[in-house]
């Protein structure tokens, strides 16, 4: 199987879910994307080819983009209002829809993050005050 993931952090998770993570999926599932899927795949497989010698990559690719196997890994980060389970299920509303057949396909993720940009901002000045004490600045 082919794990395509979206890992995204925003302070907007459904609206980016619903207006971003949903319509990729959708084109992947139609085959719109493709060629971008085959590319990213093709150099995976042909870098475990070359460290095993007795690895079928014609079987690989076959089995990864022609029969379908593709699984879906949605991850985002939340905040309270999506902290509970129900939130979390209307966050994710739309992924059956996206991608249907065994729920073995979907797999949605959430980390919870509520003080995220402020940690962030933290964490970025205390990292410039490292390098200009490094570089001697």
């Amino acid at each position: 199987a082919v794990v395509v993931f979206e890992d995204k952090a925003t302070d907007n998770a459904r609206d980016t879910i619903r207006d971003d993570v949903w319509p990729g999926i959708v084109a992947l599932e139609k085959g719109d994307r493709l060629n971008e899927l085959s590319q990213e795949v093709s150099g995976m497989l042909d870098a475990r080819a070359a460290a095993d010698p007795e690895f079928d990559l014609d079987t690989a690719i076959a089995n990864t983009l022609w029969h379908e196997a593709r699984r879906y890994r949605v991850s985002i980060t939340i905040g309270d209002t999506h902290n509970d389970a129900d939130a979390r299920a209307r966050l994710f509303k739309g992924f059956d829809d996206s991608v249907p057949g065994a729920a073995a396909r979907r797999r949605a993720d959430t980390i919870y993050l509520p003080t995220m940009r402020s940690w962030m901002a933290s964490f970025a000045a205390r990292v410039i005050v490292k390098i200009k004490a490094i570089a001697n600045v």
